[in-house]
């Protein structure tokens, strides 16, 4: 069989290069593959394709199902990579044209048989390729928040600002001025023992989950009204979870030796996880 050819229908720039490496050194790291980066401009319709897209909106437009016809009309193989929705409203019909989908944001309601969940992932420049990490001594903080103070996440940095050894910084929106670069960024999740990860929007995932794990830290989740969303993506995990963020001074009181076990563990089933589902959308795709 050809190579496996990845199409980037998304805008050059940000759009494409946002999870450019999640994509590539994580999830289709197991197979040979051809990078075509098109722009959005809808043009290449080729055997054994992935159509990598980002769409948030209540459906896709009548050009983009015109081009997923052109796969069916010429009977080539082609897989959806369907990127954002995280509002999970989507009209997910045309889900039957491909051979396969996999889509971030675990969404119940799209119940087919040809739909794969995954993690949202991370930001390009967080893939720690070498697989190098911080240990134990080399830490400074307990915890740490970097993001929006809304809904929650005001409770979780009031319960920070008690538990003493917490790194904070606030941003007032997307791309704010004040907002850390991402090498300061990640140098904060290395030097953190444990990260809570609030929602994001609308949603329990965010870009955070992965960014601290490739950081070498540990996520802390939190349940948020037991949505499937964590055992349904990331199965039977050893990542902390808590209730309420108050639950946080459980970890903060954790001994050495516990935490050095516990981060073990969870590094270690990460790098199995990244594997794991290298291969099962290997086993998808080819």
């Amino acid at each position: 069989m050809s190579n496996l050819n990845l199409i980037w229908q998304t805008q050059n720039g940000d759009q494409t290069s946002f999870e450019q490496e999640y994509i590539l050194e994580v999830l289709f790291n197991e197979i040979q593959h051809e990078k075509i980066f098109d722009n959005g401009s809808l043009n290449t319709v080729i055997d054994n394709s992935v159509i990598i897209y980002s769409n948030n909106s209540g459906g896709v437009s009548d050009d983009f199902l015109n081009y997923l016809n052109k796969f069916k009309d010429n009977n080539f193989k082609f897989y959806l990579l369907h990127l954002s929705n995280e509002g999970l409203s989507h009209n997910f019909e045309y889900y039957k044209l491909a051979n396969h989908v996999i889509r971030n944001y675990y969404w119940s309601d799209v119940n087919l048989d040809n739909c794969l969940f995954i993690p949202l992932g991370f930001k390009s420049g967080f893939y720690n390729q070498n697989q190098t990490y911080r240990t134990l001594n080399d830490k400074k903080y307990d915890f740490c928040f970097i993001g929006q103070p809304k809904s929650d996440r005001n409770d979780l940095i009031t319960v920070l600002n008690n538990l003493g050894s917490s790194f904070i910084h606030t941003t007032n929106q997307w791309n704010c001025p004040t907002s850390l670069s991402q090498m300061e960024c990640k140098e904060v999740y290395k030097d953190t023992k444990f990260v809570p990860c609030p929602m994001g929007w609308v949603h329990p995932d965010s870009f955070r989950i992965m960014e601290v794990l490739e950081s070498g830290s540990i996520p802390v989740l939190k349940t948020y009204n037991n949505l499937e969303y964590f055992t349904k993506v990331w199965g039977d995990s050893p990542l902390p979870t808590v209730d309420q963020w108050d639950e946080l001074s459980k970890l903060s009181n954790m001994d050495n030796e516990n935490y050095k076990k516990m981060y073990q563990e969870v590094i270690q089933w990460y790098d199995g996880f990244k594997l794991e589902l290298s291969k099962k959308i290997k086993n998808i795709v080819l």
